[in-house]
């Protein structure tokens, strides 16, 4: 229930204006007349901000609230009106200017971070502000951010050769677990307990705002946090730094204290510069480890991303590290299906069995079955195999009935299997 002080007026013609109503009177903003109702359960004692994921992956979208504090029982019937709110672009270009909106909530659409909606080179990260406006008519009296322009800035980030798995470290990352053990980042199941830290001002799930988030002291409790979710994927491009010490996309997070402030905060891989410090378990305590090399690679690595709760930091390599803080989280599954074909000239010695690749898509090769069982329990060794090509002779093969099926191959990747080709072939000698 929110508080009301002496001098609040809480207007019915507001109310009902509020909530959608043509007809003012408290059961018709209530949508029912169960009652008692009071003007004050329609009424909020604060706006604080506006809730949702720091990072967005291309070509996905996240939701976005604005948050209410003191909020009365009936309140809902206000902030559930589309038309209370105003959200708006106010910086950047890799999110739609105009952002849909229902009940309240605004969905943010994040376009192609680049020239095409697959990067084989991953592109810088893309920062953008929203803002919302809240302004219901009725709730004028609590001042603050009432009718004022909140903002909030997110990040588009690039989907990693056509997978959505963002903020990830290369699988031989080591990891450490709560009790001590250490598992590489390939090896973890959802489940396991790892060792995590809370810090002053961070709150317990902080994916929405660890980016904005700076201490000048950290107060660090250790805390045993549990992964919850595994993504397992490749990239194309990663970061080292300190020679090995850490591996992974240009996105992810590490705990620093800052060249340029002396603050404590999170900042990806990418914008790490010589001179910032990361902080890295050293028993008890966390040991301040200068920077002082960070590259980048083009070479197609494995990379997985961590999801853990309720604390959202964990160790890698002993360095403190923020999960992956967007709720964006699908493996990329492979190319699709190709299309395979048989192709018999009259009269000629050149019968080949053909495929080609899904739309859009180029694959690096492709894995082929020519069987004459249609469950392919037993391929014919002599064509069956990987092909970077797009087609085989099968001209001897002997006469009978045949069976096809080829699945392509990117970034390490096999997709699915293509449908069944059946073909009649003829002896050709």
């Amino acid at each position: 229930m929110a508080t009301l002080t002496s001098g609040d007026t809480l207007s019915l013609n507001n109310l009902g204006t509020g909530t959608g109503q043509a007809t003012k009177s408290l059961s018709a903003a209530k949508g029912n007349s169960t009652g008692p109702i009071a003007m004050s359960s329609f009424a909020i004692d604060s706006i604080t901000g506006i809730s949702g994921f720091t990072y967005g992956v291309e070509n996905t979208s996240e939701n976005y609230t604005v948050i209410f504090n003191g909020s009365g029982a009936n309140f809902n019937r206000l902030s559930s009106n589309a038309n209370n709110y105003t959200w708006t672009r106010t910086a950047g270009t890799t999110i739609n200017a105009t952002i849909s909106k229902s009940g309240g909530t605004g969905v943010v659409s994040f376009l192609d971070n680049g020239v095409n909606a697959s990067q084989t080179v991953r592109n810088t990260v893309a920062s953008n502000t929203i803002g919302v406006t809240y302004a219901d008519g009725f709730n004028d009296h609590i001042g603050g951010n009432y009718g004022v322009q909140l903002t909030k800035t997110i990040y588009c980030v690039d989907s990693y050769d056509g997978n959505s798995a963002a903020l990830c470290l290369t699988a031989d990352s080591p990891i450490l677990l709560s009790d001590g053990t250490i598992v590489e980042a390939g090896d973890l199941e959802e489940g396991d307990v790892l060792k995590g830290y809370a810090f002053n001002g961070l709150s317990e799930d902080s994916d929405s705002n660890f980016l904005d988030w700076s201490t000048s002291t950290l107060g660090e409790v250790g805390k045993d946090v549990t992964i919850t979710n595994l993504t397992y994927s490749f990239a194309s491009r990663y970061y080292d730094v300190n020679n090995g010490e850490i591996t992974g996309t240009a996105d992810h997070p590490m705990l620093v204290k800052d060249s340029t402030d002396g603050l404590y905060r999170f900042k990806e891989l990418h914008n790490l510069v010589i001179g910032d410090k990361l902080l890295k378990q050293n028993g008890s305590s966390l040991d301040e480890i200068e920077v002082t090399s960070v590259t980048s690679s083009d070479s197609t690595v494995e990379i997985v991303s961590i999801d853990v709760e309720q604390q959202d930091t964990y160790l890698v390599n002993g360095y403190v590290t923020h999960n992956k803080g967007g709720n964006t989280f699908t493996d990329f599954a492979g190319p699709a299906a190709p299309t395979v074909t048989y192709s018999n000239p009259a009269g000629a010695q050149n019968s080949t069995v053909n495929w080609a690749a899904a739309g859009g898509t180029t694959p690096t090769d492709y894995d082929v079955q020519i069987d004459n069982q249609s469950n392919f329990s037993s391929p014919d060794s002599t064509h069956s195999k990987s092909y970077s090509g797009t087609n085989v002779n099968v001209s001897g093969l002997s006469t009978g009935t045949w069976y096809a099926r080829a699945r392509a191959r990117d970034m390490g990747v096999y997709g699915p299997w293509s449908s069944t080709l059946t073909f009649s072939h003829t002896f050709e000698n």
